[in-house]
């Protein structure tokens, strides 16, 4: 039941990744490939087997045939920039479990020697690989009014034909599309590696300046304070010097009846000014005190918020390094992941084929094993029956 069920989900999972090819026309179309395909047997006679195999999508196919070139025939393999392939097919596109696509409404395929066309008999066309899924369309192509070669002769379709000779593939191209292929994936993953790398660098620097700015912030706000500062003592101090003078310059200038009093008043302005500049020199350092620990207080506040702006630069270029790396892991892992999936299938397949194959072996080894002992149990019988005609009369010799 559990092997039953695996077997329904396996079907379900290729159902959902893979596109099952399907006929849509009658009306035939012709693709071309040069002889750098094919593979020649042996001479026998004046005619020589060969083998063509191509898989490079949308082809899957393997061709087995006998091609009679008259005295050409010793030297097909010699000649085959020569020769030319030409591939009738019905539009049938399928798509793999990986989602490649193919071409599976192959019906029939012609050679041609310098435009000329060469005889070949024993015709045999499969899929291959990917495209294995579509070989019940290939033999429906086949009953559909095939006749091996007609296609070839039919007048309207010489253009179409000699357009596929024009434009046939050669291992060659295809070898030059797979390296272009494999450098434009290299090329995407070096230009990959160079945006993260710049990404970075952009996010380090971004943090770099903004530390930087912060900073200078911090210390202009500073020397800002301490000139602020500096300014309010030079005032204070100015005002009570110019203070002093004018007070001197006024007693100077009292006359005598007015030195007792000048006297008094200056005793008392002394006293005053005494008083007054004890006053604001405690004014003066209690303000100086205030200031100081505003500034001690404001630089503090604004060192803590400069490293909790880097803190918080720093961990957003780090989610964001993280974030990418993630995205590389995850990618990394759905890549195999599909890989194990394809290969888990794969052995699944093949485990059931061996066991279909068991089946029906032991199957056929019962049957005939029944038919063996129920051919014995008619000669038993029929001995029995001789036995018994032979002697119908035992009864008289019976003492």
């Amino acid at each position: 039941m559990k092997k039953f069920l695996l077997f329904l989900v396996l079907l379900f999972v290729g159902t959902a990744f893979a596109q099952a090819p399907k006929l849509t026309t009658k009306e035939p179309s012709f693709m071309g490939f040069t002889g750098s395909f094919m593979k020649f047997g042996a001479v026998s006679g004046n005619s020589r087997p060969f083998t063509m195999l191509v898989e490079y999508k949308p082809w899957f196919f393997e061709i087995s045939a006998v091609a009679s070139a008259g005295h050409n025939t010793n030297d097909l393999d010699y000649l085959s920039d020569d020769i030319v392939v030409i591939l009738a097919y019905y539009d049938a596109v399928g798509k793999a479990s990986d989602g490649t696509p193919y071409q599976a409404g192959i019906f029939d395929f012609m050679l041609y020697l310098d435009d000329d066309p060469i005889k070949i008999s024993n015709l045999k066309i499969v899929l291959k690989g990917k495209a294995e899924a579509g070989s019940s369309v290939l033999n429906q192509a086949k009953t559909w009014n095939f006749e091996q070669g007609k296609v070839f002769n039919t007048p309207k379709y010489s253009d179409k034909i000699t357009k596929a000779q024009a434009i046939a593939i050669d291992k060659i191209d295809i070898q030059k599309e797979i390296e272009a292929e494999k450098k434009r994936v290299a090329d995407s993953i070096a230009t990959e590696k160079k945006r993260v790398a710049d990404s970075i660098a952009v996010a380090k620097k971004r943090v770099a300046d903004s530390i930087a700015t912060e900073k200078k912030r911090v210390a202009d706000s500073i020397a800002l304070e301490k000139r602020r500062a500096a300014v309010l003592a030079a005032r204070e101090k100015k005002w009570t010097t110019d203070s002093i003078a004018r007070e001197k310059k006024r007693v100077l200038d009292s006359t005598d009846r007015e030195k007792k009093r000048v006297a008094d008043s200056t005793a008392r302005e002394k006293k005053r000014i005494a008083d007054s500049t004890a006053r604001e020199k405690k004014r003066i350092a209690d303000y100086t005190d205030r200031e100081k620990k505003w500034i001690a207080d404001s630089s503090s506040r604004e060192k803590k918020r400069a490293a909790d702006s880097v803190d918080m630069a720093k961990k957003r270029a780090a989610d964001s390094i993280e974030t990418r790396k993630k995205w590389v892991a995850d990618s990394i892992a759905i890549g195999k992941k599909r890989a194990a999936d394809s290969i888990a299938t794969e052995k699944k397949r093949v485990a059931d084929s061996i066991e279909l194959a068991e089946r029906r072996r032991a199957a056929e080894e019962l049957e005939k094993a029944e038919k063996t002992k129920k051919s014995q149990g008619r000669k038993k019988a029929a001995s029995r029956r001789k036995a018994t005609t032979d002697n119908d009369d035992w009864w008289e010799i019976v003492p």
